[in-house]
């Protein structure tokens, strides 16, 4: 199972990404769980206590001994099957770091060896590796090919009820939809019954789930920890029964 999770800065998807892993990590009958650090600020890295990680699109000889060739040019389909397991740190018996990096935008469609390497990464995650990975992404999927794309079973857009992040939002669906991908959202931060309303009024969908705020969330990422309970949990844990089952189904 490959679960994509994107949505604007500030909106909560890294901190759901974190405790989404945990959660599926102790689940009965889930097997080993790898979370993907692909944006980046390096956020979801940093939560989990590695924030000095080096991200392995930023790792030099791996940039220099697989993606780049002579005069200047860029190898586009770069070996790195064992660059996964190599560079993955062990959180807990299950649970599983990859830090990839994220999109460099010194121009956005730039076929720079950095973005070669992360691109080969994502695929050889999505379509050749059978354990189940969970990508933080930047605010967007434009990084992935189409194929790529494709192979993921599920694409959640985080979204709070705010003016920007249903912008960020509006853009990724509609880029999803180009490529006849459905993207869900899930409603993060979100305080009352108006909220709910606000989201799925202002994106004419119906929300795939909800996530309710919660102060104690807020000081636990200031602080670099997860919580372990409350309804911030409760709502992340409902999240992943509902993928696992959904995943399930014939």
């Amino acid at each position: 199972m490959k679960i994509a999770i994107t949505g604007k800065g500030g909106a909560g998807k890294t901190t759901i990404v974190a405790h989404l892993g945990k959660i599926l990590s102790e689940m009965n009958d889930v097997g080993k769980i790898l979370l993907i650090d692909a944006d980046a600020t390096k956020n979801l890295s940093a939560l989990l206590g590695y924030e000095n990680i080096t991200p392995v699109n930023k790792i030099k000889d791996v940039i220099e001994g697989r993606a780049r060739l002579e005069n200047g040019l860029v190898n586009l389909k770069p070996s790195v099957s064992d660059l996964i397991d190599k560079f993955s740190v062990k959180i807990s018996e299950k649970l599983y770091l990859l830090a990839i990096g994220g999109v460099e935008k010194a121009g956005m469609g730039c076929l720079c060896p950095e973005n070669s390497i992360l691109r080969a990464m994502l695929m050889e995650i999505v379509l050749k590796r059978n354990e189940i990975s969970v990508i933080d992404m930047e605010a967007g999927l434009e990084i992935m090919s189409r194929g790529t794309v494709k192979g993921v079973d599920k694409i959640l857009v985080i979204c709070e009820p705010g003016y920007g992040s249903v912008s960020v939002t509006k853009d990724i669906i509609k880029f999803s939809n180009e490529l006849n991908i459905k993207a869900e959202v899930v409603g993060n931060k979100i305080r009352n019954e108006e909220e709910k309303e606000y989201l799925s009024k202002n994106l004419n969908l119906k929300l795939f789930h909800t996530i309710p705020a919660r102060e104690d969330v807020r000081d636990a990422t200031i602080k670099g920890t997860l919580v372990s309970g409350g309804k911030f949990y409760d709502g992340v844990r409902e999240l992943a029964e509902k993928i696992v089952y959904l995943n399930s189904r014939p």
